[in-house]
């Protein structure tokens, strides 16, 4: 079935329904229940927020047209390969030729589509239009990752270009891959 899709960045009405997806967890093995507390769920809050407030952020929603359901979002942040974080990455584990001189890159933070609207080619339309953001932000480099048991997305990975470049943990045990594309 053809829908009538639109793609457009996500704006503040958007921040209810990109927490919700982001708790959703979809796809992400847990390793014990996760119970947020008013604290933790505001800080999250916060957080989500700043993929529609911050420049180096950003969130792609796609929507159908006739009945106004989101049905896929995509977020992203401008990263760099040599800035110190907060928390575990693997960047310095990564040859440092890959990055653009700067170092910044791309990474996607969230990529997701409603279940009804699976394998019709919608996570390919918000990938593309990641990519439209890299070349908007001239950034040269593209970096996702997944864990190693979500082979669809891998494969939807490897279907568009990308190139795995790391297996295994990143924060916990859970085997990753690093996936990552270059944009011309």
């Amino acid at each position: 079935m053809k829908h009538s899709i639109r793609k457009r960045k996500a704006n503040i009405e958007d921040l209810e329904f990109l927490i919700y997806v982001d708790l959703l967890d979809e796809g992400i093995t847990q390793l014990e229940e996760q119970k947020l507390t008013k604290t933790e769920l505001e800080a999250h809050y916060d957080k989500i927020k700043t993929f529609i407030d911050d420049k180096d952020r950003g969130a792609l929603i796609l929507e159908n047209i006739e009945t106004k359901q989101r049905i896929g979002t995509i977020m992203y942040c401008i990263s760099c390969r040599d800035k110190e974080y907060p928390w575990k990455t693997i960047y310095h584990e990564l040859d440092r030729e890959i990055f653009q001189e700067d170092g910044r890159f791309l990474e996607i933070f969230q990529l997701w589509i409603d279940s009804g609207y699976r394998r019709h080619g919608y996570g390919t339309q918000l990938k593309r239009f990641v990519e439209d953001e890299a070349r908007r932000h001239k950034v040269n480099l593209v970096y996702t990752h997944t864990e190693e048991s979500n082979q669809h997305v891998i494969d939807l990975n490897l279907k568009l270009g990308y190139k795995e470049v790391r297996r295994g943990p990143i924060w916990d045990e859970i085997t990753r891959v690093s996936l990552i594309k270059y944009i011309k």
